[in-house]
């Protein structure tokens, strides 16, 4: 499959320059979140316009975030499927609100389709899915390496392959529903960029934590999470989340408890691990008995 790759910010201008003389194109992006390293990454921003494919490249050394801000905010409308998430990253990392998406899962949520991108062709394209075990194995694939192969490559320009066509059929099946109004008022509400809850809040069952439990989720999850960010890794691999709400409800009274109930979690950590959730522990019970 043939692309254009566009690594400078130069290319990127001159492609945006283009693609603001069209009526359209589909976009959509591949990312890191927490699975190779600390954090979530744009990796690469797949385009399609009807004729030609490109690639971005955020991770370029020689494009910076001018260069995708000057992509982000071009005026050409961008056909995407289920865009909020990726909005947001890209407000999250670069302060930058996506402008002129069309996401065509709105219209599909209100045709009564809840399924996923590959699923929507099947049934309003005829598309046939391909292999299921590649597709899974190429969205867990580490898309901060470069080079990327070649297969990666076409799996995630197959994302916008169909997007333009999608939309082309889904637009006048919401029209002749009488749902135009609708669809816009609900394509408003998916595309507003929504502030991101604080990490500690996705820890188990937030809302029926005590308010003693949340000091200590959030306490041991931002210990958890300053060792992950010091030597860039998936804080998983620094602790599971799953011990987070369990040490909340049921704090050890001793370190050598504490220490046994964080057996078995990564070992290169646990030098730090150890007297960091211990002194979490310890500012947690001071914060809760001064609350209250």
């Amino acid at each position: 499959m043939d692309y254009l790759y566009l690594d400078t910010d130069d290319k990127i201008a001159g492609a945006v320059e283009r693609w603001n003389g069209m009526q359209r194109i589909a976009v959509d992006f591949e990312g890191e979140f927490n699975l190779h390293i600390y954090g979530e990454h744009l990796c690469l921003i797949q385009i399609f316009d009807g004729k030609e494919y490109s690639i971005i490249d955020p991770r370029s050394s020689s494009v910076t975030p001018d260069g995708l801000r000057l992509f982000f905010s071009s005026p050409v409308e961008k056909v995407w499927f289920d865009a909020q998430s990726d909005a947001s990253l890209v407000h999250k990392n670069y302060d930058v609100v996506i402008e002129n998406i069309f996401d065509i899962r709105v219209l599909a949520l209100i045709l009564g389709y809840t399924g996923n991108l590959t699923g929507l062709e099947q049934r309003y394209l005829g598309i046939e899915a391909s292999s299921g075990g590649s597709k899974k194995r190429n969205q867990t694939s580490n898309w901060l390496r470069r080079p990327l192969p070649q297969p990666q490559i076409e799996y995630a320009l197959e994302d916008v392959r169909y997007l333009l066509d999608l939309k082309d059929v889904l637009v006048p099946l919401v029209r002749e529903a009488g749902l135009e109004a609708r669809a816009e008022g609900e394509m408003r509400k998916a595309l507003r960029v929504k502030t991101p809850e604080p990490g500690w809040k996705k820890v188990g069952d937030w809302r029926r934590m005590s308010r003693r439990e949340r000091i200590y989720v959030r306490h041991i999850f931002l210990a958890r999470d300053r060792i992950a960010r010091r030597f860039n890794v998936p804080a998983v691999r620094v602790m599971e989340k799953r011990l987070i709400p369990a040490l909340a409800a049921d704090p050890p009274r001793s370190m050598e408890t504490l220490e046994k109930r964080l057996k078995g979690q990564g070992p290169r950590f646990m030098g730090l691990l150890l007297p960091a959730v211990w002194k979490a522990m310890e500012d947690a019970e001071k914060e809760a008995r001064e609350d209250g």
